[in-house]
């Protein structure tokens, strides 16, 4: 294996899932498995979150969906982007349900399922405030009718996606606001669907009221991490991730010696710098550079010099011991201290999904029941 790697702690996941149970109350649970469970591992993450209490499963895309159904997993997905018209036979083909959100990408949708042979669930994806995909909550009636009229379509859920809950409580409750009205008509026309759905990881753990609706999905926060990107994550939720390198080199340089490409390192004093193999091409973002903190002996150490593709190095006390094979903690705890994906993110002025997200398939992933 190599010298570094991802942990993730699937008992800190099941506890995060059974925690955003109880928060969305009668609510049923989707876990949000896309972009390979937001770095994690899609496959072992969907195992456990349903085994904890989820009972859907979201995704983005077609071969995500396709890659959890070819491991056996039978419980519903939904693939919450719109599809190419030659991607909905498959989903009807391998049970899996579709997001639609005008006339055109309908009519594909059942011809496709008439193709297949199989029935399409089709879950209809309206805009309350978001101004990505999705209909005019006053169309909601018009579309849904024309889903019920084919015959090779199964109309199954109608959803919406919060733009800024936890952020901009009065636009949410607008939002939440919109969705209901459009539920009442679907209701009152004869096409309530059995799933609705808006509130999202951030309308979860924030404690947001939508009546009318039964599901919940919950991506971000699942992983431990804050929904608003940059804060710490909230109370009762752990991070499941954990970034590690061991040490593969040390020597013994004296004041003045540059370090790396450009020679944006120089040591001020004698210190050790110590080489882990790791890198940008690893996730490890070439913006960290001499700006990052690293574990090593329960201590906090700056990453020296350029990040480079495969390889980062550390400045450690010319004193303090450090050996080859030692591990590195790049995210995570090691002893009392710890580094977080939200640190990281506040280095390069991005947020904690694109840290976890970012981390290269080339990274082994190691599941642990850990405390």
């Amino acid at each position: 294996m190599r010298s570094a790697f991802l942990e993730v702690d699937l008992r800190r996941l099941a506890l995060n899932v059974e925690f955003l149970s109880r928060a969305a109350g009668e609510r049923k649970l989707m876990a949000v498995v896309k972009a390979n469970a937001y770095g994690h591992g899609a496959v072992p993450v969907a195992q456990v979150a349903l085994q904890a209490g989820a009972q859907w499963l979201g995704v983005a895309t077609q071969t995500e969906a396709e890659e959890i159904r070819h491991a056996g997993i039978v419980a519903p997905i939904l693939i919450l982007g719109h599809l190419r018209p030659d991607e909905y036979e498959t989903c009807a083909r391998h049970n899996v349900s579709v997001t639609v959100s005008d006339p055109v990408a309908i009519e594909q949708a059942s011809h496709a399922a008439a193709r297949a042979g199989r029935a399409l669930s089709v879950q209809l994806k309206l805009d309350s405030g978001m101004g990505r995909i999705g209909a005019r909550p006053q169309d909601a009636v018009d579309l849904a009718g024309r889903v019920a009229r084919s015959e090779h379509l199964r109309f199954e859920g109608v959803f919406s996606h919060l733009s800024s809950a936890g952020q901009d409580e009065a636009f949410s409750r607008r939002q939440i606001g919109l969705f209901q009205a459009a539920l009442a008509r679907l209701e009152k026309a004869s096409l309530l669907p059995p799933w609705r759905h808006i509130l999202n990881s951030a309308g979860t753990v924030s404690g947001y009221e939508a009546a009318g609706t039964n599901l919940v999905r919950t991506g971000i926060a699942m992983y431990g991490l804050n929904p608003d990107g940059v804060g710490a994550p909230p109370k009762g939720l752990q991070p499941v991730m954990s970034l590690h390198a061991h040490v593969n080199f040390v020597k013994r340089v004296p004041k003045g010696t540059p370090v790396g490409y450009g020679q944006t390192y120089v040591a001020e004093r004698e210190v050790q710098i110590v080489t882990l193999g790791i890198g940008y091409a690893d996730g490890y973002r070439r913006g960290l550079s001499g700006r990052a903190r690293v574990l090593i002996g329960g201590m906090h150490w700056r990453v020296a010099g350029r990040i480079s593709m495969d390889q980062t190095t550390v400045a450690v006390d010319s004193d303090f011991p450090v050996s080859v094979g030692d591990e590195a903690v790049l995210m995570g705890r090691q002893k009392d201290r710890e580094v977080t994906a939200e640190e990281l993110a506040g280095i390069i002025g991005t947020i904690n999904y694109e840290i976890v997200t970012g981390m290269s398939t080339r990274l082994p992933r190691i599941y642990r029941p850990r405390s």
